[in-house]
């Protein structure tokens, strides 16, 4: 490593296909890298310190290395990565200064904190030495985003961004076990709503607090109820005994469950059938609308403007209450985009990416 050397580290936004508030709850989910990215640059310098500047907000940070530095503030990612790294025993051998600038929309649904948090931890590998694959950068940047903080959200951002592409997520035993599908979907265009979302953890830790009770509730009617393999049918009985909202939101998760398991068998076929993966989009996003009341007003103006110019399927993203929705509309991008932005939306006309990736120069 030379003081000359010039770093580039990208690492891509992920929108979830399917299995939108699953992955925290233990179940199967199908997200995908897209080609909005967060960007860093910079060298190695010779003082023993991190130095970035935010470029998009006007914010810079410094802190010595090879100890564990304090945070600023709650969700101090680049700190919390180096700390994870350095408990791991990837100490940085030098000082490093860079600018960090992204495309993806901030609290938007987008994984935006969690491609921050990628890079950061690919860049803390780089400066120890480490060579890390995909799923050892997914972990510890879970571990820097999630676990540091005690939040409530999944592995996926982590996994997507980090392996690119469109990939297939389960849990073996409290494992990730990824694996990447064939699916080279195009047409996809985000709408940003441009709403703030109040309090995206707190919606999270809701939805799995609320899921969880019902789980429980389950549990104790059926002996042998799992959240993973129980059909639905099995559980309607029961389910009807649960007071509202923990009844309809346990509900709606064993059906997004179902309907995530339809999905890989299409998404696993070529050619793809996109007018299926249409339709099936268009059931997540009511499942999500009606049964975890994940959508807003501005949100379904957009929707509707997207299907009637011609897109064959549409959702919420993320953690919803605002932030993004997306549409599937191969060449009908120009169409859905333009639409979306008459009903006020702001538009991002997007690519699958190939997932985080390092060069030197």
């Amino acid at each position: 490593m030379s003081n000359q050397d010039s770093i580039e580290i990208i690492a891509p936004g992920r929108v979830c296909l399917f299995g939108e508030h699953s992955d925290y709850l233990g179940l199967p989910v199908i997200p995908a890298a897209i080609d909005l990215c967060i960007l860093l640059r910079g060298h190695p310098i010779s003082d023993r310190r991190i130095s970035v500047r935010y470029l998009d907000t006007d914010k810079s940070d410094s802190f010595d290395i090879g100890e564990q530095t304090h945070y600023r503030h709650n969700r101090d990612y680049l700190r919390s990565a180096f700390n994870v790294m350095a408990r791991q025993g990837f100490k940085p051998a030098q000082g490093f200064e860079a600018e960090i600038t992204g495309k993806i929309p901030i609290a938007a649904g987008l994984s935006s904190s969690s491609a921050l948090t990628v890079a950061s931890i690919l860049l803390a590998a780089y400066l120890s030495g480490a060579d890390l694959d995909e799923s050892e950068v997914a972990r510890f940047a879970y571990q820097a985003e999630v676990a540091e903080f005690n939040e409530s959200g999944g592995m996926q951002d982590h996994l997507a961004s980090a392996y690119g592409g469109v990939i297939h997520l389960r849990f073996t035993n409290g494992s990730p076990d990824v694996t990447r599908l064939p699916a080279k979907l195009e047409g996809i265009v985000i709408g940003d709503s441009l709403e703030s979302k109040d309090d995206t953890v707190g919606d999270l830790a809701f939805i799995r607090e609320t899921v969880e009770q019902g789980y429980e509730g389950l549990s104790n009617a059926l002996d042998d109820f799992s959240p993973r393999r129980t059909p639905v049918e099995k559980v309607t009985g029961s389910l009807d005994e649960l007071e509202d909202p923990i009844r309809t939101m346990t509900k709606t998760t064993l059906l997004n469950r179902d309907l995530t398991r339809q999905a890989l068998e299409v998404l696993n076929k070529q050619p793809l059938d996109y007018e299926k993966i249409g339709q099936l989009l268009n059931e997540h996003h009511r499942l999500l609308r009606d049964g975890l009341d994940r959508s807003t007003e501005k949100i379904e103006s957009m929707i509707r403007a997207a299907r009637d110019a011609g897109a064959l399927g549409c959702k919420i993203n993320g953690s919803g209450g605002g932030g993004t929705m997306m549409a599937l509309a191969p060449n009908k991008e120009k169409e859905v985009a333009e639409a979306i932005r008459e009903v006020g939306g702001k538009t991002y006309r997007i690519h699958i990416h190939r997932g985080a990736n390092i060069s030197v120069q």
